[in-house]
């Protein structure tokens, strides 16, 4: 005996694919059956008419409809595929390629092909994201450029959380070195040893600290490693470089009046428009660096190596 129904009959159409189905009572039994019909069970499914009017309400749905199905699945992206977001509220768009940059971060499993993370979309298929878009631009923005940009106003502090909820690791030491920076310039009196030492033992070994514009003033920097610190732009003014190892660091433009380098290892620093009036050199190994002062008058030199790196060179 054939039974017969009232129901809808609806046709799904999904690439080359096209089932004709009997509309069930409910949206999210709909779904689920176009995941079992068309095997979309990590993707997130978008319903359009064949105009490309968005449907989502079963009440929409009417006997005889085509309904086009997109897929929204890690599966479906390319590398050159452009993505729409929705972080808490604020429509952003950027390409798979950037979003899985970071390889190792939230963001990359969340997108990356094959994965099976189930990403909800809003009714217009942005991927939703929970997080401030404040913060999260930042990130974005590093993931394109590669570079950490944070605009007045944003509380760097917010970013670094945020890099850390999506293990950004490479940006976080970063973001870290930022908010010292920061911190440091908001300094009135010069900076001290103290200030150094905790500024190293924060920064990462195979991170560069920039010190850069910053006040050291008389400071006692002296049997300190600081190699390859950025002190460009520095007011190093009487500071005492005493027997520290500065090799490969960077002092352009720094003004190091009266400074001290005895005995201290300089090789291949750059000091290029540095001041070095009345500076003790005694004894510094300037070996292969860039020595270009602005001005070294009354400079104490004696058993200075200027070797392969002579100044004026």
């Amino acid at each position: 005996m054939i039974v017969r129904t009232n129901k809808a009959r609806i046709t799904l159409r999904h690439k080359t694919e096209a089932q004709l189905i009997l509309l069930p009572d409910t949206w999210d039994q709909l779904i689920s059956q176009i995941h079992s019909k068309f095997k979309l069970d990590n993707s997130n499914v978008v319903l359009r008419t064949e105009l490309g009017a968005l449907v989502n309400d079963i009440d929409l749905i009417r006997d005889g409809d085509v309904l086009c199905v997109q897929s929204r699945g890690p599966d479906s992206f390319k590398e050159n595929s452009w993505i729409t977001l929705n972080v808490g509220g604020h429509i952003l768009q950027t390409t798979w390629h950037t979003l899985t940059k970071e390889r190792t971060s939230m963001l990359a499993r969340m997108f990356d092909k094959g994965s099976n993370w189930k990403n909800k979309t809003d009714d217009n298929g942005a991927f939703l994201i929970d997080r401030s878009p404040k913060y999260f631009l930042p990130l974005l923005d590093f993931l394109r450029h590669g570079e950490l940009v944070i605009d007045g106003g944003v509380n760097p502090y917010g970013v670094l959380l945020e890099a850390r909820y999506f293990g950004f690791n490479d940006l976080i030491p970063k973001i870290e070195e930022h908010i010292t920076t920061s911190k440091l310039r908001c300094t009135l009196e010069p900076l001290t040893r103290d200030d150094v030492i905790k500024s190293l033992i924060r920064t990462p070994s195979n991170y560069i600290l920039r010190f850069r514009g910053l006040d050291f003033s008389g400071a006692d920097l002296s049997d300190l490693d600081l190699k390859h610190i950025n002190f460009t732009q520095c007011i190093l003014t009487e500071t005492d470089f005493s027997r520290a190892d500065v090799y490969g660091a960077t002092f352009d433009k720094a003004n190091m009046t009266s400074c001290v380098l005895d005995d201290a290892h300089a090789a291949g620093v750059s000091m290029e428009g540095v001041v070095l009036d009345n500076a003790s050199l005694v004894r510094c190994n300037f070996e292969d660096s860039k020595l270009r002062p602005s001005s070294l008058l009354g400079a104490q030199m004696k058993g200075v190596n200027l070797e392969v790196g002579p100044i004026g060179q």
